[in-house]
């Protein structure tokens, strides 16, 4: 699989767009997404054999926001990786995006540090224009527009996709979704989601997780990746009703991150 230095954890984290089930465009599900603030520890979790990655340490804060008329998230990590020949790299990105609940146009900014060093901004905005599709415009690192497919959806209009299914009882959803955290046009994702988990009543359980949830996980697939058929990564979690997300576990073939939930609190109501 592919290191990809910047990950959107909007399910679609980034996750976002249906296919092989059909889920109307636009505005999708009866589910409210709960404006939080989230602190992940990230961990190496396992490594598979021949791989030269021996550690990993580091953080990442997600911030969800309702604005009324859209969605903000902004996500911030920080991940240290070492080497069996003792050499390390630090990645650090910032993902900070703008999401219209009719679905109808999309900001992104994303600034990372590459692993091996240097930097990177990418920035735009994506627009859906109506039943031919959309498109997304680069203003960094360089001028460029890309055209997106008819079917495909932005991050939390594919969250709220998932959750849609999961309610359903749909075990599985195929999507191509747009998060502008690379310079490509739409990802195919697709979603392997597990048994309803119901409600947790025990009290030492932070209330913003006393919600029913659903283990998915997720493969990624960029346009290189979808034409060999093999994942850049896969990321499984347990998805709330609410759209906050624990146990996540990023897969990249020969080692997996582990990003355990330390904190997570309610941002206030902007009462729209």
């Amino acid at each position: 699989m592919r290191w990809r230095s910047g990950l959107s954890l909007t399910l679609g984290l980034s996750l976002g767009a249906a296919a092989m089930l059909v889920v109307p465009s636009g505005p999708a599900g009866a589910f409210d997404i709960a404006s939080h603030r989230a602190v992940y520890k990230m961990t190496l979790g396992k490594t598979a054999s021949g791989s030269t990655v021996v550690d990993a340490q580091g953080a990442m804060l997600m911030e969800w926001g309702d604005s009324c008329e859209g969605w903000t998230v902004e996500q911030r990590y920080r991940l240290n990786l070492r080497y069996n020949q003792g050499s390390e790299s630090d990645i650090a990105v910032t993902f900070v995006t703008y999401e219209a609940k009719d679905g109808s146009s999309y900001r992104f900014f994303v600034e990372r540090n590459r692993p091996m060093g240097g930097s990177e901004n990418v920035s735009g905005r994506a627009e859906r224009s109506g039943e031919t599709g959309g498109l997304a415009s680069f203003a960094q690192p360089a001028p460029e527009k890309i055209d997106l497919p008819k079917d495909f959806m932005f991050p939390t209009e594919h969250t709220l996709a998932i959750l849609t299914a999961a309610e359903s009882g749909k075990r599985f959803l195929a999507a191509r979704v747009f998060d502008g955290n690379e310079v490509e046009g739409a990802m195919e994702i697709t979603a392997a989601i597990g048994s309803r988990i119901p409600a947790s009543a025990e009290t030492d359980v932070p209330e913003l997780l006393r919600r029913p949830s659903w283990p998915v996980r997720l493969a990624f697939f960029g346009a290189k990746a979808q034409a060999s058929g093999q994942p850049d990564y896969e990321l499984g979690l347990r998805l709330y009703d609410n759209g906050i997300a624990t146990d996540l576990k990023l897969d990249y073939g020969d080692f997996v991150v582990d990003a355990t939930l330390e904190k997570v609190e309610a941002l206030s109501d902007p009462g729209c």
